[in-house]
């Protein structure tokens, strides 16, 4: 197992009555893709913000780096860290190179370090032709790798990145995740990225999963998907899939129900899977379902907001 370089411990963010992330622990191995998801408003935005030493924490801590804390350390801890954000962080009346010159100077590099760095991450990332072109005018996935550029010139020990890939082309996806796997694996960076593509979450070596402030689920791809194994079915309903779906769902044989497409996909409760097959043979010809992480996530997210309800 590979060795922790940041340790997430209760970590707690109240906005006046609202508590945006309730005692979150989990922990950043060293070198490692780690995956941060979950829906919108779920928390993810404001944890990264406090591991990024950008908000203080109400409750719990956040340590790393051989000792320190985000913060008591708050300058030291930035310097080891980059971030790029999920809102463009570059200014659009600067060319490409006049912002990361302006960046590069930010983080204290010198001249000479930093025209390295520059034309570097300019030939690794693809931006030759885009130089000296004004950042406004850049399409959103250019904006995009000059922003992971800026948030690399100083080679951070550890990287946030906050749904990277968003509006960028299939091909941009591609890249950034190549050069991911090159930080990661080659150079022994750690990177923590959130995303909305769940073929991007199944590239991490470990995942999150928060809701509602809650972490509710780790572990790598491969084990989250093991709990759903032999528990997940499929069916194509011969009527109204919706209503098939409902229907199902209200059952005690199932966990969850939900549409895939024309395909209603049932999770069996455990020991009583035999009950489940039944109700799925009255709709269909059931058969196996090979889980993604898609159905991971469905299934999580709908099992953790059902235990408040079910204990009222």
């Amino acid at each position: 197992m590979a060795e922790a370089l940041v340790h997430v411990r209760n970590l707690t963010r109240r906005f006046g009555g609202f508590t945006a992330v309730d005692g979150v622990t989990f922990e950043l191995p060293r070198g490692q893709v780690f995956g941060f998801l979950g829906p919108n408003g779920s928390g993810k935005s404001t944890t990264i913000r406090i591991l990024t030493g950008l908000l203080a924490p109400s409750d719990g801590s956040v340590t790393g780096f051989d000792g320190l804390d985000v913060t008591r350390d708050t300058e030291r801890w930035k310097r080891r860290i980059g971030y790029m954000s999920q809102k463009f962080s570059l200014y659009a009346d600067l060319t490409v190179r006049e912002n990361l010159e302006f960046f590069g100077r930010v983080y204290g590099l010198g001249h000479a370090a930093l025209a390295a760095r520059i034309g570097a991450l300019v030939g690794r990332l693809a931006l030759g032709q885009a130089v000296g072109v004004l950042t406004g005018d850049l399409s959103t996935g250019v904006r995009q790798r000059v922003a992971l550029a800026a948030a690399l010139l100083h080679e951070p020990e550890l990287l946030f990145l906050d749904e990277p890939t968003g509006g960028v082309d299939p091909r941009g996806r591609r890249m950034f995740w190549d050069l991911i796997y090159e930080l990661a694996a080659d150079r022994g960076m750690t990177v923590l990225v959130t995303t909305h593509y769940m073929d991007e979450a199944e590239q991490c070596d470990a995942l999150a999963f928060i809701l509602d402030g809650h972490l509710i689920a780790s572990g790598t791809p491969a084990r989250l998907k093991r709990a759903l194994e032999g528990r997940l079915f499929e069916v194509v309903p011969a009527g109204d899939a919706f209503a098939a779906a409902e229907r199902l769902r209200a059952l005690p044989a199932f966990d969850d129900a939900y549409l895939s497409g024309r395909r209603v996909r049932g999770v069996a409760a455990t020991r009583l899977e035999r009950d489940a097959l039944d109700a799925l043979a009255a709709l269909g010809e059931p058969s196996p379902a090979t889980p993604t992480l898609e159905d991971v996530f469905v299934a999580l997210a709908r099992s953790a907001r059902r235990r408040p309800e079910e204990a009222a």
